[in-house]
């Protein structure tokens, strides 16, 4: 990121969303429906932690979990059950500061997608892994019944960029190409680290689980559990004038204060330094 004395607002903001928008992982919750949940969580930290590139690991999970869709409508359940606090706060807010929000995960695209519907970002800004499934399975001849078509079984998933450890950048480039502005980036793992060069800020957040290699290679990184930081992370003192005396000022105070008591630390001094001047400007706020 260009060192600047004053802090910079952004435009485009990429969240992950196992770990950062919901605190679940939707593999895990997949493997714990079939009585797979030691193996496959496994692998999914070591993914995750960089250990292992996740085209390593990506389509042995699912050989292991063959997941229906019907299950997979339960996981995006459970992604909205456990939502991060603040989340839907967050992304109001968001929103009404003109900011355009994305979701990128290597997550499986149904309850991806079906999540990020409710948290109000349209389909065309998600991208996750859509998968192939096993239509003659069951009662083919139902095939347009929905109790049918839950039954349908895992057969094979579409590799790319989202399958590998390295291929949100990709990602985060075909999704802004046409758009201006600049861009943030918020997740938890090792492929969400893997965006740094394709954005102007990127965020580890670690309110679900803080990974030591996020942790150290993130110029800045989240410790609250909630993801309300974000707001001063993206907005600056500006936003927060923007949002005073609405709704919105709640859930960016309460992110200007978890940022300031410690919930928020950066790795480049010089940032550190432009965002405290920042928000020095207002001691009650």
């Amino acid at each position: 990121m260009t060192q600047d004395v004053r802090w910079a607002s952004f435009d485009l903001i990429f969240f992950d969303c196992d770990s950062t928008l919901s605190t679940i992982e939707g593999i895990d919750e997949l493997a714990k429906l079939k009585g797979k949940e030691w193996r496959v969580g496994l692998l999914t930290q070591k993914a995750m932690d960089g250990e292992l590139d996740l085209q390593e690991v990506y389509g042995k999970r699912l050989q292991a979990i063959r997941p229906t869709r019907g299950e997979l409508k339960a996981v995006e359940e459970r992604y909205w059950e456990t939502l991060v606090p603040d989340v839907i706060e967050v992304l109001e807010a968001l929103k009404f500061l003109g900011k355009t929000v994305f979701i990128i995960s290597g997550g499986l695209a149904e309850p991806v997608k079906g999540f990020g519907k409710r948290l109000g970002i349209p389909q065309e800004r998600i991208r996750a892994v859509e998968l192939e499934y096993n239509e003659l399975s069951g009662e083919w001849w139902k095939y347009h019944e929905p109790q049918t078509q839950n039954r349908h079984t895992y057969l094979d998933y579409n590799e790319g960029p989202l399958t590998v450890s390295s291929g949100k950048p990709y990602i985060i480039e075909d999704l802004a190409h046409q758009l201006h502005g600049r861009r943030l980036m918020v997740g938890d793992g090792s492929s969400d680290l893997a965006t740094r060069n394709v954005v102007d800020l990127f965020v580890g957040f670690g309110g679900v689980v803080a990974r030591q290699k996020v942790l150290t290679e993130s110029e800045a990184f989240i410790h609250s559990p909630s993801i309300a930081p974000i707001l001063p992370i993206s907005s600056g003192y500006g936003g927060y004038m923007r949002v005073k005396g609405t709704p919105h000022q709640a859930v960016y105070e309460r992110g200007i204060r978890l940022a300031l008591e410690q919930g928020l630390t950066f790795t480049n001094t010089d940032l550190e330094h432009a965002f405290l001047h920042e928000f020095n400007k207002d001691d009650n706020a």
